[in-house]
């Protein structure tokens, strides 16, 4: 008598979101990001018209930033942050995007763009009739002497670009999935809500944190990690493998968690300690989802 065939298990995630797509932690991040898309931009067979003009001013912009540096470059600093922007609507508008396939639209004028974002940055929300200092702002005069000397050596002791900074920062940190445990298992909730895909919550000692039942997915969200969690993570994933046959399983950590710490995770699928587990950021879930759906749909 034959075997019945076994459900197909899903494959260790590749699926990666570079973390400089959604928030920027220093000019490499701007660099890295304005390159990655010029890369895309000099490719003759790729989603952008070679010679249209927009896209020849983006190139040519790029060229210059090479010559004159991406450190402490005014310029670079406000493109990134426009293209985070067109990213930002990107992800809002289908979930999941690849550069590669999704091009930029690229503005007619570059020079009146980057203006525009430096002008909405560094001036907005700020009352030019209102005198805005430092200790106004820091009462504390330790914080205060922190706050300056941070202002000088990044910003040069210009106040407002120091102020445009925190605001973007906080911004960012809005739109870039930055969460607390209940935070992170809501926005998996939505993004598969988005999907209507249903899911339980389990929050019992030795399962995930989520439970797909028509897909046999478990969900464990982590915000932080120690090394010494190890065991008792990978208790949980081996549990929810035993007990409910698990054909997927996925660790979904915060955008902000330090490369360190999710690659400490992530080491743990490289291992191949628990079958079938994909270790991921949140901001890459829903293109995780997708994958999902279309192995379950070929098993079908």
């Amino acid at each position: 008598m034959d075997n019945p065939p076994s459900s197909p298990k899903s494959k260790p995630s590749t699926l990666s979101t570079p973390l400089y797509h959604r928030r920027r932690r220093d000019w490499r991040d701007d660099r890295d990001l304005l390159e990655e898309i010029a890369g895309i931009v000099n490719q003759l067979q790729g989603p952008y018209d070679y010679y249209e003009p927009s896209t020849l001013a983006y190139r040519e912009r790029i060229k210059a930033f090479r010559e004159k540096g991406y450190d402490m470059n005014k310029e670079a600093y406000f493109l990134a942050m426009w293209v985070r922007e067109q990213l930002s609507e990107l992800a809002r508008r289908q979930e999941s995007y690849d550069l590669r396939v999704h091009p930029l639209a690229f503005p007619d004028d570059l020079d009146q763009t980057i203006a525009g974002i430096e002008m909405k940055t560094t001036r907005s929300g700020i009352e030019k009739k209102e005198e805005i200092s430092l200790s106004t702002l820091f009462p504390d005069s330790q914080l205060r002497n922190f706050a300056r000397e941070r202002m000088d050596v990044l910003h040069r002791g210009d106040l407002h670009s120091y102020l445009a900074s925190l605001v973007a920062k906080e911004r960012d940190s809005l739109m870039g999935n930055s969460a607390s445990i209940m935070d992170l298992i809501h926005i998996c909730e939505h993004k598969l809500s988005l999907r209507n895909i249903e899911f339980l919550k389990r929050f019992e000692v030795g399962e995930t944190d989520l439970w797909v039942p028509e897909w046999a997915l478990g969900i464990e969200v982590r915000t932080t990690w120690d090394p010494d969690r190890e065991v008792e993570l990978t208790a949980t994933l081996s549990d929810t493998n035993f007990r409910l046959a698990a054909r997927h399983l996925a660790v979904v950590a915060p955008d902000d968690l330090s490369d360190e710490s999710f690659d400490l995770i992530k080491a743990i699928q490289r291992r191949g300690v628990v079958e079938n587990l994909s270790v991921i950021r949140v901001g890459d879930f829903g293109k995780y989802l997708d994958k999902i759906k279309e192995v379950e749909e070929l098993k079908d």
